[in-house]
Protein backbone atom coordinates (compact mmCIF):
# COMPACT_ATOMS: atom_id res chain seq x y z
CA UNK A 1 0.00 0.00 0.00
CA UNK A 2 1.67 3.42 -1.09
CA UNK A 3 -0.97 6.19 -0.94
CA UNK A 4 1.56 9.08 -0.87
CA UNK A 5 4.92 8.21 -2.29
CA UNK A 6 7.97 5.31 -2.07
CA UNK A 7 10.30 5.24 0.71
CA UNK A 8 12.99 3.44 0.38
CA UNK A 9 15.68 2.07 3.53
CA UNK A 10 18.17 5.02 2.41
CA UNK A 11 15.97 7.82 3.03
CA UNK A 12 14.25 6.61 6.68
CA UNK A 13 16.33 8.75 8.84
CA UNK A 14 15.41 12.29 6.42
CA UNK A 15 11.55 10.84 6.06
CA UNK A 16 11.46 10.66 9.77
CA UNK A 17 12.24 13.91 10.04
CA UNK A 18 10.17 14.96 8.08
CA UNK A 19 7.42 13.22 9.77
CA UNK A 20 8.31 15.14 12.94
CA UNK A 21 8.07 18.48 11.53
CA UNK A 22 5.14 17.57 9.13
CA UNK A 23 2.81 15.99 12.51
CA UNK A 24 4.13 19.24 14.60
CA UNK A 25 2.78 21.23 12.12
CA UNK A 26 -0.38 19.56 12.10
CA UNK A 27 -1.11 19.31 15.31
CA UNK A 28 -0.11 22.62 16.00
CA UNK A 29 -3.07 23.65 13.53
CA UNK A 30 -5.21 21.36 15.01
CA UNK A 31 -5.18 22.32 18.67
CA UNK A 32 -5.58 26.30 16.94
CA UNK A 33 -8.33 24.80 14.81
CA UNK A 34 -10.21 23.59 18.28
CA UNK A 35 -9.35 26.18 20.99
CA UNK A 36 -10.99 28.81 17.99
CA UNK A 37 -14.37 26.57 17.60
CA UNK A 38 -14.52 25.74 21.32
CA UNK A 39 -14.10 29.31 22.64
CA UNK A 40 -17.69 30.73 21.56
CA UNK A 41 -19.18 27.41 24.29
CA UNK A 42 -17.19 28.39 27.43
CA UNK A 43 -17.17 32.25 27.23
CA UNK A 44 -19.60 34.89 27.24
CA UNK A 45 -18.50 37.68 24.50
CA UNK A 46 -17.95 34.70 21.81
CA UNK A 47 -16.27 35.45 18.64
CA UNK A 48 -18.13 36.48 15.87
CA UNK A 49 -18.03 34.96 12.50
CA UNK A 50 -20.40 34.34 9.73
CA UNK A 51 -21.91 31.08 9.38
CA UNK A 52 -20.27 30.75 6.31
CA UNK A 53 -17.01 31.02 8.23
CA UNK A 54 -18.54 29.11 10.89
CA UNK A 55 -19.35 26.13 8.55
CA UNK A 56 -16.04 26.32 6.38
CA UNK A 57 -13.98 26.47 9.70
CA UNK A 58 -15.95 22.96 10.60
CA UNK A 59 -15.78 21.10 7.77
CA UNK A 60 -12.27 22.21 7.21
CA UNK A 61 -10.99 20.97 10.81
CA UNK A 62 -12.97 17.99 10.11
CA UNK A 63 -10.95 17.22 6.91
CA UNK A 64 -7.89 18.47 8.04
CA UNK A 65 -8.11 15.82 10.89
CA UNK A 66 -9.47 12.75 8.70
CA UNK A 67 -6.33 13.40 6.16
CA UNK A 68 -4.28 13.38 9.36
CA UNK A 69 -5.15 10.59 10.55
CA UNK A 70 -4.89 8.91 6.70
CA UNK A 71 -1.07 10.36 6.54
CA UNK A 72 -0.11 8.86 9.96
CA UNK A 73 -1.64 5.34 8.89
CA UNK A 74 -0.19 5.31 5.86
CA UNK A 75 3.36 6.01 7.09
CA UNK A 76 2.52 3.28 10.10
CA UNK A 77 2.13 0.87 7.03
CA UNK A 78 5.45 2.19 5.62
CA UNK A 79 7.62 1.96 8.55
CA UNK A 80 6.06 -1.84 9.10
CA UNK A 81 7.27 -2.80 5.61
CA UNK A 82 10.71 -1.57 6.20
CA UNK A 83 11.26 -2.80 9.06
CA UNK A 84 9.92 -6.48 6.72
CA UNK A 85 12.55 -5.67 4.27
CA UNK A 86 15.14 -5.03 7.13
CA UNK A 87 14.69 -9.06 9.17
CA UNK A 88 14.82 -10.16 5.40
CA UNK A 89 17.84 -8.11 4.19
CA UNK A 90 19.43 -9.70 7.58
CA UNK A 91 18.26 -13.17 6.88
CA UNK A 92 19.73 -12.96 3.81
CA UNK A 93 22.76 -11.62 5.16
CA UNK A 94 23.18 -14.28 7.85
CA UNK A 95 22.59 -17.20 5.02
CA UNK A 96 25.32 -15.23 2.60
CA UNK A 97 27.14 -15.10 5.34
CA UNK A 98 27.01 -18.60 6.55
CA UNK A 99 27.88 -20.05 2.60
CA UNK A 100 30.75 -17.71 2.45
CA UNK A 101 32.19 -19.84 5.49
CA UNK A 102 30.97 -22.98 4.49
CA UNK A 103 32.90 -22.59 1.21
CA UNK A 104 35.63 -20.95 2.67
CA UNK A 105 36.28 -23.98 4.99
CA UNK A 106 35.88 -26.04 2.14
CA UNK A 107 38.19 -24.88 -0.24
CA UNK A 108 41.00 -25.51 2.64
CA UNK A 109 43.16 -28.84 2.20
CA UNK A 110 42.76 -31.49 4.49
CA UNK A 111 44.80 -34.25 6.58
CA UNK A 112 46.29 -35.79 3.02
CA UNK A 113 47.71 -33.51 2.01
CA UNK A 114 48.95 -31.64 4.98
CA UNK A 115 50.94 -34.91 5.73
CA UNK A 116 52.33 -34.87 2.02
CA UNK A 117 53.72 -31.08 2.56
CA UNK A 118 54.78 -32.84 6.09
CA UNK A 119 56.74 -34.83 4.48
CA UNK A 120 58.88 -32.65 1.84
CA UNK A 121 58.74 -29.56 4.28
CA UNK A 122 60.20 -31.74 7.05
CA UNK A 123 63.41 -33.39 4.46
CA UNK A 124 64.31 -29.41 3.29
CA UNK A 125 64.40 -28.50 7.11
CA UNK A 126 66.68 -31.69 7.99
CA UNK A 127 68.58 -30.54 4.99
CA UNK A 128 69.50 -27.43 5.40
CA UNK A 129 69.39 -27.90 9.14
CA UNK A 130 66.41 -25.85 9.43
CA UNK A 131 63.27 -25.29 11.55
CA UNK A 132 59.78 -26.44 10.86
CA UNK A 133 56.89 -25.30 13.25
CA UNK A 134 53.51 -26.44 13.04
CA UNK A 135 50.20 -25.08 15.16
CA UNK A 136 47.13 -26.82 15.55
CA UNK A 137 44.46 -24.71 16.11
CA UNK A 138 40.75 -25.94 18.20
CA UNK A 139 38.01 -23.84 18.02
CA UNK A 140 35.08 -24.78 20.56
CA UNK A 141 31.63 -23.24 19.97
CA UNK A 142 30.05 -21.64 22.43
CA UNK A 143 26.46 -21.85 23.66
CA UNK A 144 25.67 -18.27 22.16
CA UNK A 145 26.17 -20.42 18.71
CA UNK A 146 23.37 -22.86 18.93
CA UNK A 147 22.85 -23.96 15.02
CA UNK A 148 24.69 -25.38 12.41
CA UNK A 149 24.63 -21.88 10.45
CA UNK A 150 25.63 -19.89 12.62
CA UNK A 151 28.97 -22.71 13.95
CA UNK A 152 30.07 -22.54 10.32
CA UNK A 153 29.61 -18.83 9.80
CA UNK A 154 31.86 -18.77 13.18
CA UNK A 155 34.57 -20.80 11.85
CA UNK A 156 34.88 -18.96 8.56
CA UNK A 157 35.66 -15.81 10.38
CA UNK A 158 37.70 -17.29 12.39
CA UNK A 159 39.80 -18.62 9.27
CA UNK A 160 39.93 -15.39 7.78
CA UNK A 161 41.48 -14.05 10.88
CA UNK A 162 43.83 -16.81 10.46
CA UNK A 163 44.98 -16.09 7.61
CA UNK A 164 45.34 -12.57 7.61
CA UNK A 165 48.16 -13.59 9.91
CA UNK A 166 49.66 -15.48 8.00
CA UNK A 167 53.17 -15.46 5.49
CA UNK A 168 52.55 -16.45 1.56
CA UNK A 169 54.75 -19.30 2.33
CA UNK A 170 52.68 -20.54 5.55
CA UNK A 171 49.44 -23.07 5.07
CA UNK A 172 46.51 -23.71 6.45
CA UNK A 173 44.67 -26.99 6.93
CA UNK A 174 41.15 -27.96 7.61
CA UNK A 175 41.64 -31.18 9.75
CA UNK A 176 38.27 -31.81 10.97
CA UNK A 177 35.00 -29.30 12.48
CA UNK A 178 36.99 -26.86 14.31
CA UNK A 179 40.27 -28.32 14.45
CA UNK A 180 43.01 -26.69 12.03
CA UNK A 181 46.54 -27.19 11.19
CA UNK A 182 49.14 -24.19 10.38
CA UNK A 183 52.64 -25.40 8.67
CA UNK A 184 55.51 -22.53 9.51
CA UNK A 185 58.44 -23.16 7.82
CA UNK A 186 61.59 -21.70 9.04
CA UNK A 187 60.06 -20.33 12.03
CA UNK A 188 61.43 -21.15 15.23
CA UNK A 189 59.41 -21.43 18.80
CA UNK A 190 60.27 -18.14 19.80
CA UNK A 191 58.84 -16.85 16.14
CA UNK A 192 55.78 -19.20 16.24
CA UNK A 193 54.70 -17.91 19.80
CA UNK A 194 54.45 -14.24 18.11
CA UNK A 195 52.72 -15.50 15.10
CA UNK A 196 50.12 -17.23 18.04
CA UNK A 197 49.93 -14.01 20.55
CA UNK A 198 48.91 -12.11 17.12
CA UNK A 199 46.94 -15.18 16.12
CA UNK A 200 44.91 -14.83 19.41
CA UNK A 201 44.46 -11.48 19.27
CA UNK A 202 42.45 -11.77 15.98
CA UNK A 203 40.36 -14.50 17.07
CA UNK A 204 39.22 -12.98 19.97
CA UNK A 205 38.31 -9.85 17.70
CA UNK A 206 36.77 -12.49 15.70
CA UNK A 207 34.67 -13.93 18.72
CA UNK A 208 33.01 -10.99 19.16
CA UNK A 209 31.55 -9.67 22.71
CA UNK A 210 28.88 -12.47 22.79
CA UNK A 211 32.15 -14.99 22.94
CA UNK A 212 31.32 -17.29 20.01
CA UNK A 213 33.55 -19.23 20.02
CA UNK A 214 37.20 -20.52 22.44
CA UNK A 215 40.10 -20.84 21.41
CA UNK A 216 43.37 -23.37 21.97
CA UNK A 217 46.84 -22.59 20.04
CA UNK A 218 49.54 -25.65 20.36
CA UNK A 219 52.79 -25.16 18.93
CA UNK A 220 55.08 -28.02 17.71
CA UNK A 221 58.35 -27.79 16.86
CA UNK A 222 61.69 -29.66 14.92
CA UNK A 223 64.20 -30.20 16.49
CA UNK A 224 63.44 -28.97 19.75
CA UNK A 225 60.26 -30.36 20.56
CA UNK A 226 60.85 -33.54 17.95
CA UNK A 227 63.36 -35.49 16.08
CA UNK A 228 61.43 -36.77 13.54
CA UNK A 229 58.43 -36.52 11.27
CA UNK A 230 56.09 -39.56 13.13
CA UNK A 231 56.80 -37.53 15.92
CA UNK A 232 56.11 -34.34 14.65
CA UNK A 233 52.75 -35.96 13.05
CA UNK A 234 51.80 -38.46 16.26
CA UNK A 235 52.04 -34.59 18.43
CA UNK A 236 49.32 -33.10 15.88
CA UNK A 237 47.01 -36.34 16.13
CA UNK A 238 47.16 -36.59 19.66
CA UNK A 239 45.09 -32.87 19.55
CA UNK A 240 42.58 -34.30 16.79
CA UNK A 241 39.65 -36.35 17.10
CA UNK A 242 39.64 -40.21 17.35
CA UNK A 243 38.23 -40.29 13.42
CA UNK A 244 41.32 -38.73 12.40
CA UNK A 245 43.92 -40.86 13.76
CA UNK A 246 42.33 -43.31 11.08
CA UNK A 247 43.88 -41.40 8.40
CA UNK A 248 47.57 -42.09 6.65
CA UNK A 249 50.28 -41.82 8.76
CA UNK A 250 53.82 -39.64 7.70
CA UNK A 251 55.47 -42.95 7.72
CA UNK A 252 53.38 -44.37 5.48
CA UNK A 253 53.35 -41.19 3.08
CA UNK A 254 57.61 -41.54 3.70
CA UNK A 255 57.47 -45.16 2.37
CA UNK A 256 55.36 -44.20 -0.43
CA UNK A 257 57.39 -41.43 -1.41
CA UNK A 258 60.46 -43.25 -1.56
CA UNK A 259 58.97 -46.21 -3.99
CA UNK A 260 57.79 -43.57 -6.38
CA UNK A 261 61.25 -42.62 -5.88
CA UNK A 262 62.45 -45.67 -6.84
CA UNK A 263 60.35 -46.33 -9.57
Amino acid sequence: MRIFDRVDSESVEKREFHLAVFSLSIIAVLVAGLAILMYPSIESHPIIFSERTLEISFFGFCGLSVLLIGYLIDRQITVRRLRLQIRQAEARYTELHRQVGKDLLETLSGMNVFQDRLVMEFRRAVNMRDTLSVMVVRLTPTANVNTSGEVTAALGDAVKAITRKLRREDSLYNFAEGAFGIMLPGVSVQNARIVAARMTEGLNDVAGAVDRFTHDVKIFNYPQHVATAHELEDAVLSLLPATMVSEPTVAAAFENARARKDD
